[in-house]
């Protein structure tokens, strides 16, 4: 069978339909634009499914039928460009184009007929359900046979292409599940070299270290890598996912979190959690009075908030080189003074780990499956961890 993958929008039904049934090729996902024709043939395709369930009989019936409060609302909604077509469509278009509908269902590898009880019916159509996408099925000798060579119309009751429609629902499948494995991740490309490189930091150490022709500009720009599922995971990265790993948020409930209420003591001043301390460390020494107000806030989101508001000039001008030690340190108070959070990080025994934050200094996020971040936070936990054990 011959998959013609239509737009990914709202309205891939009625492009498929519109496709499959009368050759309409705007609604194709390699066409950019469908065009004021194509725009007007989506248009058509809902309000001929909004005219199905005006003129029905008993509308009282059709209404439940569609879980709405009457066809008027019904028809009121799926004229809206963003509402996606389903079986009421399937069953009204089928009608419409008085064709027999072959539903190929992915999810069930089952094919379902829609229409076959039309007195008028022309013929049989194929259409590709993924759970969530609808494309038209066609039959032709090769994968990239032009449109104008393939069939799309077959005989009523004919299910000799069935088959292979169910072969192409098993390749999206067989798709599908190669995409679920596969984990991006965001680089930094030098356009001198094209190096890849972790983040903006990364490129700058790059320029200065790696000699470039005289025409390099010092240009960049962002790409997604892309790892297959069985591929190994680019150096210097960590699969969250991993039984060797621990994964914790900076939420007042993880008891290895620097929010956690636990109070600690450092440099003789009190403070109701590390994240307290943390949030007031980079004022220390430089604005006091800011330090303090950080340390007193009753919450670690006031705390949050009256650092991110201070002034530039109220930071120590070596935080970001200090920072460092500093976490340390605090969390070599924090496991000296409160031995539940010793005891946790005992109980991680040697596993990796890894505070999941969006701070690429203090932790590791993962949106597109790998995880990318200096840990940091992590890294100071589990030197903690190591004296704990020894000592």
């Amino acid at each position: 069978a011959v998959r013609r993958r239509v737009k990914d929008d709202h309205s891939c039904l009625f492009w498929a339909f519109a496709y499959i049934a009368e050759g309409c090729e705007a609604g194709l996902a390699s066409v950019e634009d469908p065009g004021e024709a194509g725009r007007a043939k989506l248009k058509e395709l809902r309000e001929v499914c909004a005219q199905d369930a005006l003129r029905d009989p008993d509308p009282t019936m059709r209404a439940l039928l569609l879980d709405v409060a009457s066809v008027e609302a019904y028809a009121n909604k799926i004229r809206d460009k963003l509402e996606w077509g389903g079986e009421n469509e399937v069953l009204a278009l089928a009608k419409h184009y008085r064709v027999e509908v072959a539903l190929v269902n992915c999810e069930s590898l089952q094919v379902m007929c829609y229409g076959s009880d039309l007195p008028d019916c022309r013929g049989r159509v194929y259409l590709l359900y993924t759970g969530q996408h609808y494309d038209p099925l066609a039959a032709g000798p090769t994968a990239d046979v032009p449109p104008s060579e393939e069939r799309r119309l077959f005989p009523k009751g004919d299910a000799s292409m069935d088959p292979l429609a169910l072969e192409a629902a098993r390749a999206q499948n067989a798709e599908a599940a190669r995409k679920a494995k596969q984990k991006r991740v965001k680089k930094i490309k030098c356009l001198g070299c094209g190096a890849l490189l972790a983040d903006n930091d990364a490129f700058a150490a790059h320029c200065g270290e790696v000699e470039h022709g005289d025409d390099f500009a010092y240009e960049c720009e962002q790409v997604e890598v892309v790892i297959e599922g069985d591929e190994a995971l680019p150096e210097g990265t960590i699969d969250l996912a991993s039984d060797a790993v621990i994964t914790f948020s900076n939420l007042e409930e993880e008891p290895l979190a620097n929010s956690h209420p636990t109070p600690v003591e450092i440099c003789g001043v009190k403070y109701h959690s590390l994240e307290h301390y943390w949030m007031a460390a980079r004022f220390i020494g430089q604005d006091d009075a800011m330090a303090k107000s950080v340390a007193d806030a009753p919450s670690t989101s006031e705390a949050a908030l009256l650092a991110h508001g201070a002034p530039p000039q109220s930071q120590r001008p070596d935080w970001h080189e200090a920072r460092g030690a500093l976490m340390l340190e605090a969390l070599r108070a924090k496991a000296a003074q409160n031995q539940d959070f010793a005891a946790a990080l005992r109980r991680s025994g040697d596993k990796t780990i890894v505070l999941v934050d969006t701070d690429p200094w203090a932790g590791m996020n993962a949106p597109g499956g790998i995880a990318t971040g200096q840990n940091n936070v992590g890294k100071s936990m589990m030197a903690v961890r190591a004296e704990l054990l020894q000592g």
